[in-house]
């Protein structure tokens, strides 16, 4: 097609294709009972709020009841009283404060980096540093199960972009073995957790391998802070790593830390450099000081209060011999607080979770393109705050649920 070819104008949403095919999707999929934009309206913990009724909470990344938490909850208010709610300003330029250098020295030392750095986003974390930290001339590998953020980020960067299979550092190495010398820098880029199976990627042997080709390696914490490590620090705790031997370690403040917001850690001399230089820091708006105090009160509770991950891990075992007792199909999940069922089809995911609603549990469903066509799951989240009275609860009733709407559920492989 040329600037001269005539095209019809579209100038109505409602008339372009992809609305349409949004349309015919939802609708076949989810019809008047959409499992999807359910309204709580309390604290998500073990329990939640919903339309007046408490529910078991199985859906979200609170993974060690820090939002709701009294003492989060009482340093994010001083914050208010204060700072105010609104940093009002970059942080390059005004929207500076003491608060947040403290709460950045604490990840520092929490994540055994020599400096860390809070973004507004995690998602808009991901992007900006992808995004910027390579460009043209540079390659990035990821692996084929990466986040959303990281796959946008790389589309901005104008990198050479490629997947390798999941968790596979051997697949790695050959890649590598052939490209590392037509690039300048290589950026691998691989997830702690993954959020739709729950398991934990090896990375002792991604170092190995970045170190052998000379590569940087991100590792997205996301959901493996908070959720492994005996005070929940992540990789670097479970495996025993030293504390450079990842290059950047990306997190979230939004999910085990009660907050919201991002964070990259680092070498000095990267930090430094991304805090003048990486636009998604640069021309946004510093953290809000209540979250930036929710998230540092949640880092010193983890880090003194042994009992939140000897919890976690209890339910987490807990989970996993209840799945087994009734012959459930949990991915590749076992040692983390992601525990999806696997269902199969989208519709019966949906219709599981609409089922488990009715009866007080409430576990969203993960369909495509989320994860595989006709690999949809219910994506259970445990946290430190549920009981195992509850986890048996919902699995029982997700069994009785799956009978009564007729649906055979996958077993274990």
């Amino acid at each position: 097609m040329t600037e001269n070819t005539p095209v019809t104008p579209i100038t109505r949403f409602e008339d372009t294709p992809e609305y349409a095919a949004f349309q015919a999707r939802y609708k076949a999929l989810i019809g008047s009972d959409n499992p999807y934009f359910i309204v709580h309206d309390s604290p998500l913990t073990d329990r939640s709020l919903m339309d007046g009724k408490w529910v078991l909470n199985f859906g979200s990344y609170n993974y060690v009841g820090m939002s709701g938490r009294p003492e989060v909850s009482e340093a994010a208010i001083e914050a208010i009283r204060r700072y105010g709610t609104s940093a009002s300003g970059s942080r390059l330029l005004a929207g500076e404060k003491s608060l947040t250098q403290q709460l950045e020295r604490e990840l520092a030392d929490w994540k055994h980096a020599e400096a860390a750095l809070v973004l507004v986003g995690g998602h808009s974390t991901n992007v900006t540093f992808v995004g910027n930290f390579v460009g043209p001339g540079d390659l990035v590998l990821y692996d084929s199960y990466i986040h959303n953020s990281v796959a946008e980020g790389c589309k901005l960067s104008h990198a050479t972009a490629r997947p390798f299979p999941h968790n596979d550092p051997e697949a790695l190495d050959r890649i590598l073995a052939s490209r590392r010398s037509r690039f300048a820098k290589v950026l691998i880029c691989i997830e702690g957790v993954y959020s739709m199976d729950g398991d934990i990627a090896p990375v002792p042997d991604f170092i190995r391998v970045k170190e052998k080709y000379g590569c940087f390696l991100m590792v997205d914490e996301a959901h493996s802070t908070c959720v492994i490590g005996q005070t929940g620090g992540g990789m670097d705790e479970y495996f025993g790593l030293k504390g450079d031997e990842i290059d950047i370690k990306m997190g979230t403040l939004s999910k085990g830390l009660g907050a919201c917001g991002g964070y990259l850690c680092g070498k000095r001399s990267l930090i430094e450099y991304l805090r003048y230089s990486l636009p998604g820091f640069v021309f946004s708006v510093g953290m809000s000081p209540p979250l930036a105090a929710a998230a540092l009160k949640s880092i010193q509770l983890m880090r003194s209060d042994p009992s939140i991950m000897e919890n976690m891990r209890r339910n987490v075992a807990c989970f996993m011999e209840e799945a087994a007792k009734h012959h459930l199909n949990t991915c590749l999940a076992g040692k983390t607080a992601i525990l999806p069922v696997l269902v199969g089809p989208d519709e019966d995911a949906a219709a599981l979770s609409n089922a488990l609603r009715e009866e007080g549990v409430f576990v969203p469903p993960a369909i495509y393109p989320a994860v595989p066509r006709g690999q949809a799951r219910l994506r259970f989240c445990v946290t430190a705050a549920h009981k195992p009275e509850q986890i048996v609860e919902a699995l029982n009733k997700l069994a009785a649920c799956a009978e009564r709407l007729g649906i055979k559920l996958p077993e274990p492989n």
